[in-house]
């Protein structure tokens, strides 16, 4: 079946709004939920709507229910059946976000990966890893890929340019902490929570991630940094790392969008 608006990252996904506001009046129908500031789409945009595998033999029917998220104020919020001849009809939730749904199954139709997210313009992308016959709990397989960009991209040396120093480097250019900086990235435990983005499955069991820093300035030197990541699926061991320029060679008739390679980063040390 058709769909009303199109995927924001992998190419060959459908995409599907996560939310839409259950008051048709409320809303405004040429909003994007890319952000938080915008309204979310019309009740029409949230239509039930049925994804069927590569094989035909299984199928993900994206539907809405109401709820109420503020006392008189409701939304329309999506969520998954995931239907497969071994297990039958499961129902399965999204994880927490507002922005538009990609959803793209693998080769195998034994697994499919969701793209969302529940930050601003440039912040709080994910991605997330459904197995057909056990949909109910989505995998975030990201945790190897978010520890590499903290090796690659180290926020602690980040420069943080600016009108009075070009360099970034002096004393009170930059706004943080070096030492809590390093106590943190030296935790094995601590993430980053840097954009993660599925663009496409490499093969039945890996699949390709656009790791981002997001493009803030609170990020200094480091902001829009990119690395791309074939995962496995579901350990999310890092099978394989690309640099910007590979990722935009070799995986640019993958993605939705016009990938720009970003500038070099800034380190003060």
């Amino acid at each position: 079946m058709a769909f009303a608006i199109s995927p924001t990252w992998a190419k060959k996904a459908v995409a599907f709004p996560s939310q839409c506001d259950a008051e048709a009046n409320r809303a405004d129908k040429n909003a994007s939920p890319r952000t938080a500031l915008a309204p979310l789409p019309t009740t029409t945009a949230c239509k039930p709507a049925s994804i069927a595998s590569p094989d035909g033999r299984s199928r993900v029917e994206v539907a809405y229910k109401k709820v109420e998220i503020e006392p008189d104020y409701f939304i329309l919020q999506a969520y998954l059946r995931v239907t497969t001849p071994n297990r039958g009809t499961h129902e399965a939730a999204l994880p927490e976000g507002f922005q538009n749904i990609d959803l793209l199954w693998s080769p195998d139709s034994r697994a499919f990966f969701v793209n969302g997210g529940n930050g601003g313009g440039y912040w709080g992308f994910w991605v997330y890893v459904y197995l057909a016959d056990d949909p109910t709990e989505p995998r975030d397989i990201t945790e190897a890929a978010q520890r590499d960009m903290l090796k690659e991209f180290p926020p602690c040396r980040a420069a943080y340019p600016n009108g009075k120093d070009a360099t970034g480097c002096k004393e009170g250019s930059r706004d943080i902490d070096v030492v809590t900086c390093m106590k943190a990235e030296a935790d094995p435990k601590y993430s980053p929570e840097y954009n993660m983005t599925g663009i496409h499955w490499v093969n039945a069991s890996t699949i390709l991630v656009m790791a981002e820093v997001p493009c803030s300035s609170s990020y200094g030197g480091i902001m829009c940094q990119v690395m791309g990541y074939e995962l496995e699926v579901p350990t999310g061991q890092i099978l394989k790392r690309l640099d910007a320029r590979e990722l935009k060679l070799q995986w640019q008739k993958s993605m939705a969008w016009d990938f720009r390679i970003p500038d070099p980063p800034l380190y003060c040390f």
